[in-house]
């Protein structure tokens, strides 16, 4: 199965909370589908380095089930008993991790599309207007890429070491984490509100998108105006 096709299963393994209209136009999946793999393959050899054998392991199995037919299954894998009156069903055994991170590393990244995807252009027009640093359009990025679960994998870690992740996975210092990080993108009203705590925090947590912004990042629009008015911005 080509990347399209397998990127195509993972939205229907994780649909959407709720129906975005313009999020499966076909710029917009050729937009996602590029920056995942993208992405990913960035954060695969940072997640090597950072998490234990468990973490990597609990890490691994969230990819096949999110990437399975790059991997090579013909169909989800199961790694569940399944209740008898569901119809018994034996178990799958997990790939090993470092053959699940070396196969993903190497899947080929699907093309853009010959236009710029309304995504594309709109998280453009926010960064310029929003005087948004590259890495706040990062967040925001890896948050929309993310919506529905679809893109990244679940795992904890001290906030320290949640940051210096960050940093190593966005190619940038400490301190542009921390702007990043900071309240502009939720009092904005873009991204949900990350409060950092004691234990460990979770990389969903701060990739909150809400809903709205999705869809108004998915459509196209004639006028900036046109966008922040559907973002319920003043600008």
């Amino acid at each position: 199965m080509d990347i399209d096709g397998f990127n195509m299963s993972v939205q229907s393994f994780y649909p959407s909370p709720c129906f975005v209209i313009g999020l499966n136009a076909p710029g917009n999946l050729a937009f996602r589908r590029h920056h995942r793999i993208l992405m990913l393959q960035r954060l695969l050899p940072v997640l090597v380095d950072v998490l234990d054998a468990q973490q990597l392991a609990d890490v691994s199995l969230d990819l096949e089930l999110l990437y399975w037919p790059a991997l090579g299954h013909a169909q989800s894998p199961c790694f569940f008993e399944v209740p008898a009156f569901l119809g018994s069903v034996t178990p799958d055994q997990p790939m090993d991790p470092a053959l699940v991170v070396e196969r993903l590393i190497a899947a080929p990244c699907p093309p853009l599309s010959i236009g710029m995807a309304s995504a594309a252009r709109n998280l453009e027009r926010l960064q310029k207007h929003l005087d948004l640093s590259s890495v706040q359009c990062l967040r925001l990025l890896c948050a929309y890429l993310d919506y529905g679960g679809a893109a990244w994998p679940c795992f904890e870690l001290p906030a320290s070491s949640l940051h210096a992740l960050l940093a190593a996975w966005w190619g940038v210092d400490l301190a542009a984490v921390d702007l990043a990080l900071n309240d502009q993108l939720s009092l904005l009203g873009l991204l949900d509100q990350y409060e950092p705590v004691d234990a460990n925090t979770d990389l969903k947590s701060l990739l909150g998108i809400w809903p709205a912004t999705v869809q108004a990042l998915s459509l196209s629009y004639a006028t900036d105006a046109e966008l922040f008015a559907a973002l319920g911005l003043a600008v």
